[in-house]
């Protein structure tokens, strides 16, 4: 068993190595490999890729694998669950403006495809790292009571937060960088709920890459007006209820019954088998 896990150690450590230097030679070489109109786009790309496999790579070796797994029991509750979530990615589209014919996507159908596998590596990235390595992290140090689970969300959604203020270093304006800041702990906070109340990463990887997508499309794939009083009243009132919405399923989580994220209902189950194999011989 022990050698088992030895060569289950040495293999996450060189899947770690590779992928960290896959993205240290992506940096040396970037000019050189990244070439063309979309190279920057190509660029964060695949880091971002590799970036999760990194950090895919950092959840198994923490042990954290179970979050990885799509549950087909319970999955259409888990889903109901989600829905007003999937409210706030949806509305983060200039929904009013779009039909009403004063924003508008005029980019050619690859670029939107493009597009829309960068939200979706990004989404992937930041989930396995802030959801699936730092909540999780946290998380398993402090779960007795509530009050640590909601510090455990706290904690890791800062960091989540913060880690945007980078921003700043490539031109982008104090003012939208801190705004981005906010609303990226709020959405954090959002799917660590999520994590907690479906058991699975997917279903925050999916709603932060749809989210992304539909603040982006616009600005990214073509122009026009985002924003405008109806849309500005109803993303406030979708915020406040679904921020409550939040809040009330957090206070209703049970921090003893959070042991399935971290694979210990298996484990139990495991000990219990074996305990029975014993007593019987």
């Amino acid at each position: 068993m022990q050698k088992k896990e030895k060569v289950k150690n040495y293999i996450y450590i060189a899947a770690l190595a590779v992928s960290m230097l896959l993205l240290v030679f992506f940096e040396l070489f970037k000019k050189k490999i990244f070439v063309g109109e979309n190279a920057d786009a190509t660029y964060a790309l695949a880091t971002r890729a590799i970036g999760g496999v990194l950090c895919l790579v950092l959840v198994f070796y923490c042990s954290y694998h179970n979050i990885l797994k799509i549950k087909g029991r319970g999955f259409l509750r888990a889903l109901l669950f989600t829905l007003p979530c999937w409210a706030v990615a949806l509305n983060n589209f200039p929904i009013i403006p779009f039909f009403s014919g004063r924003a508008y996507i005029d980019a050619a159908a690859s670029a939107i495809i493009f597009y829309a596998v960068q939200c979706l590596f990004v989404g992937f990235f930041e989930e396995m790292a802030f959801r699936g390595c730092i909540f999780m992290l946290v998380l398993g140090r402090r779960r007795k009571r509530r009050l640590d689970v909601f510090w455990s969300i706290v904690i890791s959604s800062a960091i989540f937060g913060v880690i945007h203020l980078v921003n700043i270093l490539v031109g982008a304006s104090p003012g939208a960088v801190l705004l981005q800041v906010g609303y990226s702990f709020l959405i954090g906070g959002m799917c660590s709920v999520v994590l907690m109340k479906t058991g699975s990463i997917w279903h925050c990887v999916l709603l932060h890459a749809v989210y992304n997508f539909c603040g982006g499309a616009v600005p990214e794939l073509g122009g026009g007006t985002i924003w405008d009083t109806p849309t500005v009243v109803i993303t406030a009132v979708l915020a406040v209820a679904v921020t409550v919405y939040i809040v009330v399923a957090l206070v209703r989580i049970d921090p003893n019954e959070l042991g399935y994220l971290f694979g210990e209902e298996n484990k139990a189950i495991d000990e219990k088998s074996e305990v029975s194999s014993h007593s019987d011989l």
